[in-house]
């Protein structure tokens, strides 16, 4: 070989190895954002017997800390018992770790008998389940000390098996929990992701009682967290949200709007004006429902909504269509701005704020124009506002007031017109 071809051959081998280098660095990232996604698209709680997190969404326990807002979110590792969270953190997944305080007074506790229960699940995002397994502490265990899997029997007394399948949004088992033992015990429920590393973890508080079966309180039903939040108008300092109605047996009696993790007002209504903002600033917006006796929601999916600029043009009339400019037939490359109009499919629109992109007869930031004597043909997953118009099944339906997703046919919000 000579010295040319020699000093060639090193040259490729260097090509080489940065290449697979490269490879490797891409397989690596693309696999940490497929965990990242798979862990931000599941959540659930144990909804009856009320876990420990969701009596604190309820605020049957007290000073928990954030999980108030999210008893859905303890996450970690999976693999329990081999591997998971750490001794002392089982309750708390390493999450809200204010949830692994633990002492025989701490926690408000689900009155239970042993023998046969129903353990029922609520997921605000369902996943691929492998199972559902449930542990509980040992006979003569202390509650005065930490949470440890040394405190837990060694085999759960109830798997469920998940079939690698995506589950309803609530499913419920039967189990049956050991009567061999009475008063204060934890029961820890694990749910195990089929196609992630990671499990879902709740610690149950009970009282175990004699006799079989059946539990001695009636389970805590929370509102539904509330859904298809997004912004309806936006000026240089304000956001209007808007959202889909959650439901609870009690009835709901308010919704609390947190800007960026913290409460800053609530309403009776699935709309809240949030003013004082910066302008040009984006915030992150959470919804929780309360009921009538004093539960609350899960909190809804984050949105995030930014400001228009100080200047610029743009809506500054509160998310409420301004004088507006004749823009002809809409055009997907152009930007439009709150208050502009345009022709689509024959109907005039009017655009509430900046946009760009957005098709008007399916996005929610374009609305028929008044006057126009239009009525556009329903779409799920468009919004709408009170007396907005839709065709739906050859009859025309008005709305009462801010909706999304509900069929016109089935009442509720839909008034039928002439």
């Amino acid at each position: 070989m000579t010295k040319d071809q020699a000093w060639a051959w090193m040259s490729m081998r260097t090509i080489q190895g940065k290449l697979l280098v490269a490879m490797e660095f891409l397989l690596i990232a693309a696999a940490a954002l497929l965990v990242v996604a798979e862990k931000a698209s599941a959540h659930g709680y144990v909804s009856s017997p009320a876990s420990r997190a969701v009596l604190c969404t309820a605020g049957k326990n007290k000073d928990c800390g954030p999980v108030i807002y999210e008893p859905q979110s303890l996450e970690g590792k999976g693999g329990f018992p081999a591997s998971g969270p750490a001794d002392g953190q089982l309750a708390s997944a390493g999450v809200f770790t204010s949830l692994d305080a633990q002492s025989d007074k701490r926690w408000t506790k689900v009155e239970l008998k042993g023998g046969k229960n129903t353990f029922s699940w609520q997921f605000t995002a369902n996943h691929s389940t492998k199972q559902w397994r449930y542990y509980i502490t040992k006979k003569g265990w202390d509650p005065n000390q930490p949470l440890t899997r040394d405190q837990l029997e060694a085999e759960p007394f109830c798997t469920v098996d998940g079939g690698n399948k995506r589950p309803d949004m609530q499913v419920s088992h039967e189990c049956n929990v050991p009567a061999d033992r009475t008063g204060y015990h934890v029961i820890l429920s694990v749910w195990d992701i089929a196609d992630t590393a990671n499990a879902f973890y709740q610690a149950i508080d009970v009282n175990l009682g004699t006799g079989s079966g059946g539990e001695g309180e009636s389970p805590i039903e929370l509102p539904t967290a509330p859904k298809s939040v997004m912004c309806t108008g936006q000026t240089s300092g304000s956001l209007t949200l808007g959202w889909q109605a959650s439901s609870a047996s009690a009835g709901i009696k308010e919704y609390e709007v947190s800007r960026d993790g913290k409460v800053v007002g609530t309403t009776k209504q699935t709309l809240y004006t949030d003013n004082g903002l910066g302008a040009g600033t984006s915030y992150s917006y959470t919804i929780v429902a309360v009921d009538l006796a004093g539960n609350r929601s899960a909190a809804s999916a984050a949105l995030i909504a930014a400001t228009l600029p100080a200047s610029g043009g743009g809506n500054e009339g509160g998310g409420q269509p301004g004088t507006g400019t004749g823009t002809g037939t809409w055009d997907s490359s152009k930007v439009y701005l709150g208050g502009d109009k345009v022709t689509y499919n024959g109907v005039e629109y009017v655009a509430s704020w900046w946009t760009q992109g957005d098709k008007p007869d399916s996005s929610d930031v374009w609305k028929a124009a008044a006057g126009s004597g239009a009525v556009q043909a329903w779409n799920e997953s468009k919004a709408y506002v009170g007396q907005d118009k839709v065709a739906y099944e050859g009859k025309t339906y008005q709305a009462k007031w801010w909706t999304r997703g509900e069929v016109p046919s089935k009442g509720g919000v839909w008034v039928l017109v002439p």
